[in-house]
């Protein structure tokens, strides 16, 4: 059992405030400038540690910290080799992205991710030149009307349970023009 003396005095010795200095995402470690860079000793920087992340189990998240992010360091023992950055706090540098109840994830490119529950909308907004990719080898479905704006290349076929319209002219039921019989074949679908 630790005994009450083995706890620093000075508790800012165990918690500190400070910014990312450096990230390294290979080893998931980051360096933190901690202490007033105008006093006499100039502030300091951790060795390169750990950051909090929001899952690391058999569920794992990976959103590593940015440069010039704050970070709260917790410091067990006073141990700066043992510390771990507590990212994501609001600063001039990097102000809220949002001020609603929206949930809202906003990248470095632009692009968005965001649920509102008032509104009941989710919205995904990438940049120009960007993509998305859902892999689903099980399957996908969509419930509910669906628009698309844009070209589909559809590599496989298509089925469906209902009519199937292009440029006013139905599959099930079009008609078509020039019909004679014989060996003769008939003009193109025409409009109902």
């Amino acid at each position: 059992m630790r005994q009450q003396e083995d706890i620093p005095a000075d508790l800012s010795e165990l918690i500190r405030l400070g910014q990312v200095a450096t990230v390294d995402l290979a080893a998931a470690r980051c360096t933190v400038r901690y202490g007033d860079p105008d006093d006499e000793d100039g502030g300091a920087e951790t060795p390169p540690i750990r950051w909090l992340a929001p899952r690391a189990g058999q569920t794992r998240s990976w959103s590593p910290p940015s440069i010039g992010e704050q970070a709260l360091l917790l410091v067990p023992d006073g141990q700066l080799a043992a510390a771990i950055a507590l990212v994501g706090i609001w600063s001039d540098a990097f102000p809220p992205p949002g001020s609603t109840l929206a949930e809202l994830v906003e990248y470095a490119d632009g692009a968005r991710v965001s649920y509102d529950p008032q509104a009941h909308a989710l919205t995904a907004i990438l940049p120009a030149g960007a993509t998305a990719l859902v892999e689903a080898p099980g399957g996908m479905i969509l419930r509910g009307d669906v628009r698309i704006e844009g070209n589909i290349d559809l590599q496989g076929a298509m089925s469906a349970t209902d009519d199937v319209t292009a440029a006013g002219i139905s599959l099930k039921s079009h008609k078509h023009g020039n019909v004679q019989a014989g060996a003769v074949q008939s003009g193109p679908p025409v409009a109902g």
